[in-house]
């Protein structure tokens, strides 16, 4: 039996525990029967920041090739999602809009959409990314609690995906802050969306 793969990214001064340690996603997991790799990004939003920090390509290449080639029960025949949360919400963002033909969904929870202390021209912007993925059908969940310390620039973005007409939008989730209180609740909502769109 072959099951779809789940890249789990975690936030900002969290590791590759967080998601497990927060949440019941490996009950999840098995009753939904998927996969995962759970990554910790050391804090480095998941991108390549220098020759020897690549951890955009450690995701893309390292890591999907050392699963697929060692364990037969995934397959790149089969669905591959992503998911993340704050920083790691970032991170799946980015991801999936670089790769849209690789990923076939991506879930956000509270991601942060502009990295701190970080030039993203280097890297190209999320708004620059969403634009160049504007006539495509895109499989994406974004949600944010409305207590959020990034509500408002969370608004700003959403508008902007309004405006340009993008196949994306915002959830927001009353009376939730920007803390696992939200994303240990959300995960239930991630995995529904997977289901509905049949992966």
């Amino acid at each position: 039996e072959k099951f779809p793969l789940v890249v789990f990214l975690c936030g900002f001064g969290e590791n590759q525990v967080s998601w497990q340690t927060n949440t019941m996603v490996d009950l999840l997991l098995e009753k939904n029967k998927v996969a995962a790799i759970f990554v910790n990004g050391e804090n480095k939003w998941y991108l390549n920041l220098s020759p020897i920090e690549k951890w955009y390509d450690f995701i893309e290449n390292d890591i999907l090739d050392f699963v697929y080639g060692n364990f037969r029960n995934v397959s790149r025949d089969m669905p591959l999602m992503i998911v993340g949360n704050s920083m790691g919400g970032y991170g799946a963002l980015y991801h999936y809009l670089k790769n849209p033909s690789k990923y076939q969904a991506c879930c956000a929870l509270s991601p942060a959409t502009k990295p701190d202390y970080l030039d993203e021209s280097k890297f190209g912007t999320l708004k620059e990314l969403f634009l160049a993925n504007k006539d495509k059908k895109l499989n994406c969940y974004i949600s944010v609690g409305d207590k959020d310390f990034i509500i408002d620039a969370s608004k700003e973005f959403d508008k902007f995906l309004l405006d340009n007409g993008i196949d994306a939008r915002y959830t927001y989730v009353k009376d939730y802050d920007h803390s696992w209180n939200l994303w240990k609740e959300e995960i239930y909502i991630v995995f529904d969306y997977f289901r509905k769109l049949g992966l």
